[in-house]
């Protein structure tokens, strides 16, 4: 094999009972491995022509199959090969049409135009280098048409290069451009500016309204677990968000109910709109179910000590389309009473507008997260739609950041398929979970420009179980894209993803806590050193979680199944006792979990 004069030229001996023979052929360098691209090869060698050069200097892989009567072939080792340095292009051989700085996702236009007519030319390399030119690393390009490029995503906050080869007059050059910057407006993943901080409530003189659960058993703490059962509007799903030591429980249908800290109930009048008139009359039911077609998540954002700005991730019916929208309101807090205005504004609009025969509300995801004090980080699910998560002209099956006041939003990662959680820890690192298909659910750490690889790679499987040959290399792993964090196979029907911090679990600092909605309803917590997770400790809960948030006094909610809330605090119960006796019945371990808690108690009372 070799790449001489910019052709890919393979040979081979004769195979006995070979009835045709196919090469493939991919770029190797980059920071994310290329397609393979495929040929039927009518003799030995064979020299692949069909809009495919080896670039000047870059690596590739190259490899054959024999296909016999039945059809059954078995590719041969891949074997490298590098493409000699082409003579470098006179001065002046590229003009770019447009001039940076580029936004992500911006259309760049890249034309040969002071060398033609060309015997040849191509444009298939991208490469990002820091802001002095060193350092590149090589990018594939985003869906090429004719000569308009998509810039790529990893080159965010770096200079964005092509490399052309072409002919001209029988000689081979390579020449490079200089496209500009690629970024968007605001730094990586933001720290959200620190919130007004929530008056301290009076003791309320009402009974608590929580019943106890069963205690729970843990490596490292003992928990206690009380519940509240909330309106159910007999869909399960929903979203939770602390309103300080209060909580806000979205139910599917958009209604709104405030649980005070006792457990005692306050229907707030008003609801999320969804347009559930129109869609309810709809014919087509099989379209609209309404288990999928529902709230995805609420997020709050304090404008005062009164005054909050709810944001709802939802489905709108408009009527001839479904979208997945983020709309918003505002709450106000008048004399221990909240109010909720009644007018909605739309903060941004999911593209596509699916109509009423292909859509699906199936995989909806929408987490959402503030992103500094005027964007939101949402990520949006593929809504079924296998295509979406690679396009991008769809906002589906991508990490979406939305400036709140203009609704002008850019995709930052990509790749994603039915996201349940996002949160930041202490770092600012990006923590997502997600659904996998049977099997193959991922806990992701998501980064600008990151790729995660739906629908080509998950460490799941089809539905159907049936894999077709072509599939077989790739079906069970994740080569070629990021790499989830941690995986669970069999699937646990992963739903939200908190960080703890020293609040309430001072021996689970740091620690992800990630809730499922099946695999024995457990909650399980992950040890990790930065981006690294060491193991996964699983807790019976007993009953599915739809949805989880971290209270500002240290508890954890849990949005269960028919719309029960569980509020979980670590147990003094164990601490009690503490003679030598129970504490060799009960591990040391537990010592220590007393001595931080105390610790954590005297804290709170400075």
């Amino acid at each position: 094999m070799d790449a001489a004069g910019g052709r890919l030229a393979v040979s081979w001996g004769p195979v006995d009972g070979a009835t045709a023979y196919v090469v493939a052929a991919r770029l190797k360098n980059g920071v994310e491995p290329f397609d393979w691209s495929e040929y039927e090869a009518t003799s030995s060698p064979y020299v692949v022509t069909e809009g495919w050069a080896a670039m000047s200097g870059l690596e590739y892989e190259v490899r054959a199959a024999a296909v016999n009567a039945d059809g059954q072939s078995a590719w041969s080792p891949s074997v490298a090969v590098t493409a000699p340095e082409l003579r470098p292009a006179p001065p002046g051989a590229i003009g770019v049409e447009t001039s940076g700085p580029y936004a992500v996702g911006d259309s760049i236009r890249v034309n040969l135009f002071s060398q033609q007519p060309f015997e040849r030319k191509s444009l298939f390399v991208w490469s990002a280098c820091d802001l002095g030119g060193r350092e590149c690393e090589l990018l594939p390009i985003v869906r090429p048409v004719t000569s308009v490029y998509l810039a790529p995503l990893a080159a965010r906050g770096k200079i964005a290069r092509v490399q052309i080869d072409y002919d001209k007059d029988g000689v081979s050059y390579t020449a490079t451009a200089t496209l500009g910057s690629v970024s968007f407006a605001g730094s990586a993943f933001p720290q959200a500016a620190p919130l007004p901080g929530c008056a301290e409530a009076a003791p309320s003189s009402e009974e608590s309204a929580l019943t106890p659960d069963a205690s729970l058993s843990t490596h490292l703490h003992y928990l206690e677990s009380k519940s509240v059962q909330t309106e159910w509007d007999g869909v399960e799903g929903g979203a939770i968000e602390p309103l300080c030591n209060d909580l806000l429980v979205a139910s599917p249908r958009g209604k709104i109910t405030l649980v005070r800290s006792n457990g005692r109930l306050e229907r707030i009048e008003g609801r999320i709109p969804m347009n559930l008139d129109v869609q309810n009359s709809y014919t087509d039911n099989q379209v609209f179910s309404p288990d999928k077609f529902r709230v995805a998540d609420i997020l709050l954002r304090q404008r005062s000590a009164e005054r909050w700005e709810l944001f709802a991730a939802h489905h709108y019916f408009t009527g001839s389309c479904a979208r997945f929208r983020l709309s918003s309101t505002m709450i106000l807090k008048e004399g221990g009473t909240l109010s909720m205005s009644p007018s909605w504004k739309t903060v941004f609009d999911a593209d596509p507008c699916l109509n009423t025969a292909e859509y699906s509300a199936r995989r909806a995801g929408g987490k959402m997260l503030m992103d500094g004090p005027n964007h939101l980080l949402v990520a949006v699910g593929d809504h079924n739609q296998q295509s979406a998560p690679q396009d991008m002209e769809s906002h589906l099956g991508k990490l979406v950041r939305v400036e709140i006041e203009s609704g002008e939003a850019e995709i930052l990662s990509l790749g994603l398929r039915n996201p349940q959680g996002l949160a930041r820890d202490a770092g600012g690192n990006l923590w997502e979970t997600e659904h996998g298909p049977q099997g193959g659910d991922e806990l992701n750490l998501l980064e600008p420009g990151g790729n995660y690889g739906w629908p080509y790679v998950s460490y799941g499987t089809p539905y159907d179980g049936y894999v077709i040959a072509s599939e077989k290399a790739s079906v069970g792993k994740h080569e070629g894209f990021a790499q989830p964090r941690f995986a669970w196979v069999p699937a646990i029907g992963v739903s939200a993803v908190v960080v703890n911090d020293e609040r309430g679990f001072p021996l689970w600092e740091d620690d992800l806590l990630v809730a499922s909605l099946s695999d024995g309803d457990a909650l399980f917590r992950l040890r990790r050193d930065g981006s690294d997770v060491q193991y996964a400790e699983r807790i019976e809960l007993g009953y599915p979680v739809q949805d989880m948030a971290k209270m500002p006094d240290g508890r954890l909610a849990l949005l269960a199944d028919r719309a029960r809330v569980h509020f979980i605090n670590p147990s003094y119960e164990p601490c009690a006792d503490r003679t030598e006796e129970r504490l060799e019945r009960r591990l040391r371990v537990y010592a220590a979990a007393c001595d931080a808690l105390d610790a954590l108690a005297e804290a709170n009372q400075r």
